[in-house]
C-alpha cells in the first residue's frame, strides 16, 4: 500500500524550472534593484541583483524542502501525538504506513505550489525593475497571493478529506 509518487515527479520537474526562472528572469536587470515596496507599490528597499537571486533561490528551495522534510519527519512522532480525523483508524499499525506515505507525498504538492508562488512574486519584482518608475503591480501580486492562499486551502481540504475516510483505500504500487 503506497501512495502515488506523481507529486514527487512534479516537484522534481519544478525544481529546475524554478531555479531557471529566477536565474534567467533577473539576468537583464541592473546591478542594484528594488526588492521591497510599500503598500502603494513604490520602491523603498534595494539590494544587489545577485543578492536577490540567491535570496529567492534560498527561500524557494528552503521553504519547499522544509515542508517536505517536516511531513517526512512526522513519522517519528508517537502515534498518539498526531491529531487526525478518524484517529482510531489511522493509528492502527496496519494503516499508519499508508497515512504517513500519503502525507509525505502530498507535501510535494505544497512544495510545488510554493515554487509557483515565489516565481510569480519574482516576476512582479523583475517587471517593476524594468519599468521606469520601479512600481510594483500590487493588484497582480494580490491576485497571486489570493491564488496561493486558495491553493493552500485546497491542499488542506484534500489532506483532511483523505484522513476522514473510515476505511483506508488500497492504492496501487
Amino acid at each position: 500500500m503506497k501512495s502515488s509518487k506523481f507529486p514527487l515527479y512534479v516537484w522534481l520537474g519544478a525544481v529546475p524550472f524554478f531555479v531557471a526562472n529566477i536565474w534567467l528572469a533577473t539576468r537583464s536587470l541592473p546591478e542594484r534593484i528594488a526588492t521591497h515596496f510599500n503598500a502603494a507599490g513604490q520602491a523603498d528597499g534595494w539590494m544587489s541583483r545577485d543578492a536577490h537571486v540567491y535570496s529567492f533561490l534560498g527561500l524557494g528551495l528552503g521553504m519547499s524542502a522544509f515542508i517536505v522534510a517536516l511531513c517526512f519527519a512526522i513519522r517519528w512522532l508517537p502515534p498518539a501525538k498526531l491529531n487526525l480525523p478518524n484517529k482510531a483508524v489511522w493509528q492502527k499499525p496496519a494503516n499508519r504506513p499508508l497515512a504517513l506515505s500519503f502525507l509525505f507525498f502530498h507535501a510535494f504538492w505544497l512544495g510545488t505550489l510554493s515554487f509557483a508562488f515565489l516565481a510569480a512574486v519574482n516576476y512582479f519584482i523583475v517587471s517593476a525593475n524594468q519599468a521606469a518608475a520601479s512600481t510594483l503591480a500590487t493588484r497582480g501580486l494580490q491576485i497571486t497571493s489570493g491564488l496561493f492562499i486558495a491553493g493552500v486551502i485546497a491542499w488542506s481540504f484534500l489532506l483532511v478529506r483523505f484522513f476522514q475516510k473510515t476505511k483506508p483505500a488500497k492504492t496501487s504500487k
